[in-house]
């Protein structure tokens, strides 16, 4: 084992990763009341209410029952709008919002967003516990990834907000550290804790239980491989995960109350049936319209290459491809190198999920966002990236040094303008595009499809016309409308929401399925919103006065 030896590195503080935690804390604080709410947000705290119901019908008083769910749930609902999603974190939303805000969605979504955010932070954490077992000995290496993750743009703001995607890749990440974990030391507790973090992870999507489910049968078959685990008999290995597979779908069953009426109907129904889906939806894409049915093959490669920060991926590239040719090079000798296998482990989990949408012409729109959790992966791949670099920084002779720190300079800016982005670009950076003109994103691809933009307009109105009152429309009223529900009562009391743009005095929109410019008879546009001076997320119109509008 000696020529795998690398010397420890001198890291950070112990008393600093709590400080930075602690001051991320501080800043979400401040930061998270201003985000608008969006597209999915009725829905999921419908999903978690209707969930609630469940759990109050069955086990709790009448009652109660009524207090904490909507009127318009009914007791045993067969199938509504979001179901196919689990409530491991809309259930207790749902909950602390009706008993602390009961009557008050303004209430409710606010403090929705924070869970979302503390969620988010909770993830940095799992995040980092992996970087520290990939390099134990790295120094300041595992800070890196965390780093990353609240520097990139999107998922930024998307913490605030996205209690879908950004919560699984949180539990997603939580049941890779287990799996690595029980990998390292097989034991029946490492076992337990693994199915509980699974069932999590699958209590928030469902693909999560196939998926994990592969990953760890794929991890204990290799196990006797692996450098520095301690290896056991098959028979044990087999026992394990036979351990860690019934505790998962337990806890599935146990956390996810709409499953109770008919656990293994409902089940079968929503791992192998998708009748809830619409597969005539459209999305915008390389500037037309497609069918999410028969999106091409590269449509998740291009949302995350545009998306992404340049940096972050050239370095994610370079660890991906220093790992792949020492896979080569070795075969499943190169496993037995300390951290070896946790880099292949890293490549699976970015690469497998991409290619297993590709195979299975899985229905996805929105971006990439439905396959968010293979980010952390890029991010702990990235970090063998920047070990490389740091190496040949090490090595480099007089000739290749000024090429090198041109190359560090020049990613070190673009990093910098990222982070001034996310500053500039409050509370909207969801439109971040990294390596794109803003006249061409405009073109080509989707702006806020998520319509939190939606709450800037309309603040903007409130703040530049003194009216008492106003009447707006917009291409989807129910994006005004779920916004209008986060401004304050005296605010509220200001605006009309129009169903027909004639009889409006404003017409607001992001742009969803109509990249194109809108027509002169709309009036002047009095705001176009480029939020980090980046591409135009929102417009404004004061529509011509007539006889039907403003009535």
């Amino acid at each position: 084992m000696k020529k795998f030896f690398r010397p420890r590195l001198p890291g950070p503080p112990r008393w600093l990763p709590p400080l930075l935690l602690a001051a991320l804390l501080g800043l979400g604080l401040l930061l998270f009341p201003g985000y608008g709410l969006t597209w999915d947000e009725p829905s999921n705290h419908y999903n978690g209410a209707a969930n609630l119901g469940f759990v109050a019908e069955r086990l709790l008083s009448p009652a109660l029952l009524r207090r904490l769910t909507p009127a318009t749930v009914p007791p045993t609902p067969a199938v509504w709008d979001g179901c196919e999603h689990g409530v491991a974190f809309e259930l207790p939303a749902a909950l602390l919002g009706r008993l602390l805000y009961p009557g008050n969605p303004r209430g409710y979504y606010i403090l929705r967003h924070l869970l979302i955010f503390l969620t988010f932070v909770g993830g940095l954490v799992l995040l980092y516990q992996l970087a520290q077992l990939r390099y134990p000995s790295g120094g300041w290496l595992p800070l890196l990834a965390p780093a990353l993750l609240v520097g990139s743009p999107r998922f930024f703001a998307e913490a605030f907000y996205n209690g879908k995607d950004i919560v699984f890749l949180v539990a997603f990440t939580g049941a890779m550290l287990t799996l690595a974990q029980l990998l390292r030391r097989p034991t029946v507790g490492r076992a337990l804790w693994h199915a509980l973090a699974v069932a999590l992870a699958a209590d928030v999507r469902l693909a999560g239980l196939p998926l994990l489910g592969a990953f760890t049968a794929a991890g204990l078959l290799a196990q006797p491989w692996l450098g520095g685990a301690r290896p056991v008999p098959a028979g044990r290995r087999l026992a394990l995960g036979a351990l860690a597979g019934t505790g998962a779908l337990l806890g599935l069953l146990l956390g996810w109350p709409y499953l109770w009426a008919d656990p293994v109907g409902r089940l079968r129904t929503l791992l192998f049936e998708s009748s809830f889906l619409d597969r005539d939806g459209i999305v915008l894409y390389a500037g037309e319209f497609v069918k999410i049915n028969a999106l091409p093959w590269h449509y998740h490669p291009t949302w995350i290459g545009i998306t992404t920060p340049v940096p972050y991926l050239l370095l994610a590239g370079l660890g991906a491809g220093t790992g792949a040719v020492l896979l080569v090079r070795h075969g499943r000798g190169a496993l037995a190198r300390p951290g070896a296998w946790l880099d292949a482990l890293f490549m699976a989990w970015l690469l497998g999920p991409l290619l297993l949408v590709v195979a299975t012409r899985a229905v996805v729109y929105d971006g990439w966002r439905h396959v968010y959790f293979v980010y952390p992966a890029l991010l702990l791949l990235a970090l063998r990236g920047a070990r490389a670099l740091r190496a040949a920084w090490a090595t480099a002779g007089p000739r290749a040094r000024p090429w090198l720190g041109a190359v560090l300079g020049l990613g070190a800016f673009e990093v910098g303008r990222t982070l001034w982005f996310i500053g500039a670009a409050y509370p909207n950076q969801q439109v971040y595009f990294s390596c794109l003109p803003a006249a061409t994103a405009e073109r080509l691809f989707e702006r806020d499809y998520w319509g939190g933009s939606y709450r800037y307009g309309l603040e903007w109105l409130l703040a530049h016309d003194p009216a008492p009152t106003l009447h707006v429309a917009a291409p989807r009223l129910g994006l005004l409308y779920i916004n209008y529900l986060l401004l304050k009562p005296a605010e509220q009391r200001r605006l009309v929401l129009e169903n027909d743009p004639r009889r409006a005095q404003y017409f607001v929109s992001a742009y969803r399925y109509h990249p194109q410019s809108y027509a002169d008879s709309l009036g002047p546009e009095i705001l176009l919103y480029r939020p980090g001076g980046g591409i135009k997320a929102l417009s404004v119109f004061r529509r011509p006065p007539g006889p039907a509008a403003g009535r």
